[in-house]
């Protein structure tokens, strides 16, 4: 279960930062002529919208729509009380509630791309089918095309900020480690240690 705090250290990834993953973005897909780039997020799949936007949902699921040009939309799956939270840890054009996600994506890019259009898709074979469905009936509009090669380069190399992120959370796992007890030969010798220790921790930024 995720815990703690999760906010946004504009020091550690700044917002025109996020601008540039989502412009290179941008670029390829009007090289590779999509009309949209569709990017799941869960619980158990935060990363490439965290990549894009710095959104990670501690529950339920999202979407995140890119065109190939403007800013990102997320079309979230949680209640409207949740909006203001979104909006203040993520950088992010617009926030549409969805609870039905997949009617409402589809409903969304008809809006958006009246014609028929080829539709990006992060990971197109773990898209969940409760979601792809309204898409790929006949007559939506939509071509689904797998975008996950095009998104892979898009990160390569990384950037600065990934790289000093990626740095403390191997500094952060290294205390961890060297904070275990030689002589520890089970889990349950450490845990409860780390339990008492972890109460008195102050929140950190994410």
């Amino acid at each position: 279960m995720r815990r703690g705090l999760i906010s946004w250290s504009r020091e550690e990834v700044p917002a025109p930062v996020l601008e540039r993953r989502v412009a290179r973005l941008q670029d390829r897909m009007r090289d590779a002529g999509l009309g949209a780039m569709l990017v799941y997020t869960s619980f158990a799949r935060p990363s490439a919208v965290a990549w894009l936007t710095h959104f990670v949902p501690y529950w339920n699921e999202a979407l995140l729509v890119v065109f190939p040009t403007g800013s990102p939309v997320l079309l979230a799956a949680f209640s409207n009380r949740v909006h203001d939270w979104i909006r203040s840890v993520s950088h992010l054009g617009e926030v549409r509630s969805a609870p039905d996600l997949g009617p409402a994506a589809a409903a969304f890019l008809k809006e958006r791309s009246p014609e028929p259009a080829r539709i990006g898709v992060i990971e197109l074979d773990a898209l969940p089918w409760s979601v792809a469905e309204a898409m790929a009936k006949p007559g939506s509009g939509a071509e689904l095309v797998d975008a996950t090669g095009g998104f892979a380069s898009v990160r390569q190399p990384a950037d600065e900020s990934e790289v000093l992120l990626a740095r403390r959370a191997a500094e952060i796992a290294a205390r961890a480690l060297d904070a275990v007890p030689a002589t520890a030969r089970r889990t349950s010798e450490v845990l409860p240690r780390w339990t008492r220790r972890r109460g008195s921790m102050a929140p950190r930024k994410s």
